[in-house]
């Protein structure tokens, strides 16, 4: 595969994962609060980000019966924030393939009206291997949840 094929790869699979992350985050939470008519949950999920929507989770975790140990929970809770954090990186950048730079080809700038939302660095450069390997990343916290919720049917 040539290099801009697997810059694009990798940008839509860290956006497709989250993606997913975030409908089935919101599918368990609905199926926490209300089984019996989950599109009461429809308004709150319209208008809460990740953070909102993980300490919803924790607290229902909390307060469900019939799970004692939520420990698993709470560690995928820590790593679902970091690729939150990534993931607004590459969502919100705008990217470039520069050939030329062999090292670091791929380059990223933030929006100025961004950078109070994303933090951190506002332009850089770095590997195809590392944007694939955020990319894969952001893939386990999916998978990772996924197979907790099937542990404890959520």
């Amino acid at each position: 595969m040539d290099n801009e094929s697997r810059i694009n790869s990798a940008l839509g699979k860290i956006l497709r994962n989250y993606n997913y992350l975030e409908l089935n985050l919101g599918l368990c939470l609905r199926a926490l609060e209300n089984a019996s008519d989950p599109s009461v949950s429809h308004g709150y999920l319209n208008r809460v980000g990740m953070p909102q929507a993980i300490k919803r989770l924790k607290k229902l975790l909390d307060e469900c019966e019939y799970l004692t140990d939520t420990s698993e929970f709470t560690k995928w809770m820590e790593r679902a924030n970091e690729v939150r954090v990534l993931r607004n990186y590459y969502a919100h950048a705008t990217w470039e393939y520069l050939p030329l730079r062999k090292e670091a080809p791929v380059g990223f700038r933030i929006p100025p009206w961004r950078r109070e939302k994303i933090g951190g660095t506002d332009r850089g450069q770095i590997r195809i291997e590392d944007l694939e390997a955020d990319a894969e990343r952001i893939e386990l916290v999916f998978e990772e949840f996924m197979a907790i919720r099937r542990k404890y049917h959520i």
